[in-house]
């Protein structure tokens, strides 16, 4: 809804209808207007709009919730095991969400050391990708192991069993990336 957008848009610039007409030259009615969605703005007024806003035009012309979903670091849903070592947090949209439609998973965690990432090998129905930001893992594999440090990846076929394990003493760092993601 094009109105309800650059009311909200508005709103959060703290600009009243009078100031958003003498930015953008048109009237304070007719944007009244436009916001209750009585009307719809020529292309030319839509332009004002963002220009005075301080937006791309794009803004008002997508469903930009659906498009994009900002998530702060601090804000990130984490996920820690009961008896576990290591700490999942969702840089995505977490699969259970139903309003966002995601197509991928991508999760930032962290493995104490000396420990493993659980106790049974995982298996999923979802390819994976495992980028060590820092540290080093050994990773098992089916029936082999990989050793990855800092700046390896590593990408996992679905429902290939793995696990890892931090041999240092230093924590673990690294981001999880599957597709599709897992419900």
């Amino acid at each position: 809804m094009l109105g309800p957008k650059i009311r909200e848009i508005r709103q959060e610039k703290g600009l009243t209808l009078n100031e958003l007409a003498d930015k953008t030259g048109l009237t304070a009615s007719y944007l009244s207007q436009i916001e209750r969605n009585i009307i719809d703005p020529s292309l030319s007024s839509l332009r004002k709009i963002s220009l005075s806003l301080e937006v791309p035009i794009y803004t008002f012309l997508t469903d930009e919730k659906k498009q994009s979903v900002l998530i702060k670091s601090d804000k990130r849903k984490k996920l820690e095991l009961p008896n576990s070592s290591i700490i999942y947090e969702f840089v995505t949209p977490m699969a259970s969400d139903k309003e966002i439609n995601s197509k991928m998973e991508i999760i930032h965690f962290q493995l104490e050391p000396c420990s493993w990432s659980s106790d049974e090998f995982m298996i999923h129905p979802a390819d994976e990708c495992i980028f060590i930001i820092e540290g080093t893992i050994e990773l098992y594999l089916a029936q082999e192991k990989y050793t990855l440090n800092k700046g390896d990846s590593i990408y996992i076929q679905e429902n290939i069993p793995h696990k890892f394990y931090n041999p240092t003493s230093k924590r673990i760092i690294g981001i999880s990336s599957m597709c599709p993601p897992i419900y």
